[in-house]
C-alpha cells in the first residue's frame, strides 16, 4: 500500500531525510498502547509520512499536530487522511519550527512518532527542553541510540547523552524492532522507547550550564573529570576548583565522568556552580 501511494505521487523517499515509514501493524499497536492517548489529549507527530499512524492518532487524541518537513507528502496526506476536524498538518523542520506557539499554555501533549533518524536526539532533548506541555513520548528509533539513551555508568554506551535524557526523563525500551517493519528498511535494527517527564527537573537556565558541564566532561571519555574540565584551550574551571568539587562530593580526584551516575555529575555541577 505504501510503495503504490508513493508510485502513484513520483515519490522515492530521501534517506537523507532519515524517512524510514512503519508499515507493521503490531508496532504500530504498540505504539498507540504505551501512549494511552485520551480524549483530552493532544497528540504530536513528527514527520507523520503519508498519515498511517496520524490516522490512528485522530481517531483516539481531542488534538493532533503532525510536523512534516517533505513537502512532497503534503499532497499525499491530502489523500490519505483527507479533512480531519482535529488534525493541523504544520510544514516545517521540527528543529526550527515554533513548536511552542502551537500548543497553548495548559495543552497536555503526549508524542507519538516514529522519529527521522536523524535528528532523533537532538529532536527528543528539544521537545522536552522547549515544549513544557509535553508529558510523555512513545517514539521509534535506531537501537544504537536508545542503548546510549539508558545506559549506566560503566557500559560502553554510557555518554553525555545519557545523562542529559535521565536528567529530564524517565525512559524506558519498550520493544526492540527489525528494520523488515519499516519502508525502506534502515541498515540498522531499531527501539521503541518511552520518555516519561520528570515532575521534578531544573530550571532551564541550570538545564542549559549543565548541558555545557557535560559537553566538557565527556569530551575526552578516558580522561579523569579533573582534566576533562580543566584542560584544552578552553577550560570549564581551574583544576584546583573541580578536585575541591570532587572531594566535597565524596569522590575520588581520579574520578571519569564515565563512572558517575547523572545524580552525582549533578552534585559535582552544583558544588563547582556555588563556589
Amino acid at each position: 500500500m505504501v510503495a503504490e501511494i508513493l508510485e502513484r505521487h513520483g515519490l522515492r523517499l530521501t534517506r537523507t531525510l532519515g524517512q524510514h515509514f512503519l508499515v507493521d501493524g503490531n508496532v504500530l499497536r504498540r505504539l498507540l498502547e504505551a501512549a494511552a492517548l485520551t480524549p483530552e489529549d493532544t497528540a504530536l507527530e513528527i514527520g507523520p509520512g503519508i498519515g498511517t499512524l496520524t490516522e490512528e492518532l485522530c481517531g483516539r487524541a481531542r488534538r493532533v499536530v503532525a510536523v512534516e518537513m517533505d513537502s512532497r507528502l503534503l499532497a499525499v496526506l491530502d489523500e490519505t487522511l483527507g479533512p480531519r476536524p482535529n488534525l493541523e498538518l504544520v510544514e516545517g523542520d521540527a528543529m526550527r519550527v515554533d513548536l511552542a506557539g502551537l500548543f497553548s499554555p495548559g495543552e497536555k501533549v503526549k508524542v507519538v512518532s516514529n522519529l527521522p533518524y536523524n535528528v532523533a536526539t537532538p529532536l527528543i532533548l528539544r521537545l522536552l527542553r522547549e515544549l513544557p506541555q509535553v508529558e510523555s513520548m512513545v517514539v521509534t528509533v535506531q537501537r544504537e541510540l536508545a542503548d546510549r539513551y539508558l545506559a549506566e555508568p560503566g557500559n560502553p554506551a554510557y555518554g553525555g547523552v545519557s545523562v542529559k535524557m535521565r536528567l529530564l526523563a524517565e525512559v524506558q525500551r519498550l520493544a526492540r524492532v527489525p528494520p523488515t517493519v519499516f519502508m525502506p528498511p534502515p541498515r540498522v535494527d531499531s527501539a521503541v522507547v518511552v520518555f516519561t517527564r520528570r515532575e521534578i527537573a531544573p530550571s532551564e537556565p541550570e538545564v542549559e550550564t549543565f548541558f555545557r558541564f557535560l559537553n566538557a566532561s565527556f569530551a575526552k571519555r578516558r580522561k579523569m573529570l579533573v582534566n576533562s574540565l580543566s584542560g584544552g584551550r578552553t577550560p570549564y574551571c581551574p583544576r584546583l576548583q573541580v578536585e575541591d568539587a570532587l572531594r566535597t562530593c565524596g569522590f575520588a580526584p581520579a574520578a571519569r565522568a564515565e563512572e558517575l551516575t547523572c545524580r552525582e555529575l549533578l552534585a559535582v555541577f552544583r558544588v563547582l556552580s556555588s563556589g
